[in-house]
């Protein structure tokens, strides 16, 4: 089923929608972090999440190469909000004991993966 899913048909607001579930995600998960240890505990899950974040933009910007005209429908203002929620809770985290280290570490796959796209565009 999920396969039937990935070869629909998808417009950039599939692909918004998409990015504001796993950024509503990594807000969450975020929320539950109140020490290095709690951090350490959930860095396993914001790697995956970090990780499907960055499927989204390299699908989103492979769908953007083949259909250069389209244009989402939709102005998403919940993606901003979501966008700036990620951003307080990330800077939270960043400035505890040992947080960036453990967010970067979290983040070095998906960063690399993406880094790795855009050089081969």
């Amino acid at each position: 089923m999920l396969v039937c899913a990935a070869c629909a048909r998808q417009s950039l607001d599939d692909f918004l929608e998409e990015g504001e579930g796993i950024t509503r995600a990594l807000v969450i998960e975020l929320k539950q972090v109140r020490t290095r240890d709690d951090l350490l505990a959930h860095a396993a899950k914001l790697q995956q999440l970090f990780n499907a974040l960055v499927d989204v933009i390299i699908r989103a910007q492979e769908f953007k190469d083949l259909h250069p005209n389209a244009q989402p429908s939709n102005t998403y203002v919940n993606e901003q909000i979501m966008g700036d929620q990620l951003r307080v809770e990330l800077n939270r985290v960043l400035r505890m004991e040992g947080g960036r280290e453990v967010i970067e570490k979290t983040q070095e796959e998906a960063l690399n993966r993406l880094d790795t796209f855009e050089q081969s565009r």
